[in-house]
């Protein structure tokens, strides 16, 4: 009987602590699912400037290394912009929290000038950055309670033809969800006392 009693309250809190500690496989694929990134392309995007953007799958080479870029801008001899809306119209505010960017000028054209990509959050100018040719870059930026989102390329010389900025990422980051997984984790449960 003692034996019983000690048993019950030994195994009753190791099955309530258990389930907290290692939640169901379930419910941990369906988080990570929803936290995959979504690429900045499936927002509403417009272009402006009097070069070219173009969204195109090709394998590029940056840095003697090799990228699959997704769209590139050209500024040419000015500038060339892409602006998309991130923020869903059917939603109150904006379900994401970062922009991964990754990007570079291939190494085939090494005499171009450098280009100034200039970032724009809700039209306010964040960061800028000047690449140069053979040179890949990496930025992230909090898009949290962000409605659009501008990448502006520059040419760096008024006088030379600037090549092609490549775009190898440009994912937005969902915000992180709060979700309980286990609804044990919020009670605080004893093990039955036997007097």
């Amino acid at each position: 009987m003692k034996k019983n009693k000690l048993i019950d309250s030994v195994i009753l809190p190791i099955a309530v602590i258990l389930p907290a500690l290692f939640p169901l496989g379930e419910a941990t694929a369906q988080q990570q699912k929803q936290m995959r990134p979504i690429s900045l392309l499936r927002a509403n995007c417009v272009k402006s400037g009097i070069g070219s953007v173009r969204m195109q799958k090709l394998d590029i080479s940056i840095g003697k290394a090799v990228y699959n870029s997704k769209f590139y801008l050209s500024p040419g001899y000015r500038s060339a912009a892409l602006t998309c809306k991130i923020k869903p119209d059917n939603r109150p505010q904006n379900v994401f929290q970062a922009l991964n960017l990754g990007f570079g000028m291939p190494d085939n054209n090494v005499n171009s000038p450098s280009v100034q990509l200039r970032f724009y959050l809700d039209g306010q100018p964040t960061q800028t950055v000047t690449v140069k040719p053979t040179q890949a870059a990496n930025l992230s930026l909090n898009v949290n309670n962000v409605s659009n989102v501008a990448i502006e390329a520059t040419c760096s010389s008024s006088t030379q033809y600037c090549s092609r900025v490549y775009f190898y990422n440009a994912d937005l980051q969902r915000k992180t969800p709060v979700v309980n997984t286990n609804p044990v984790q919020e009670q605080i449960l004893e093990a039955p006392r036997n007097n």
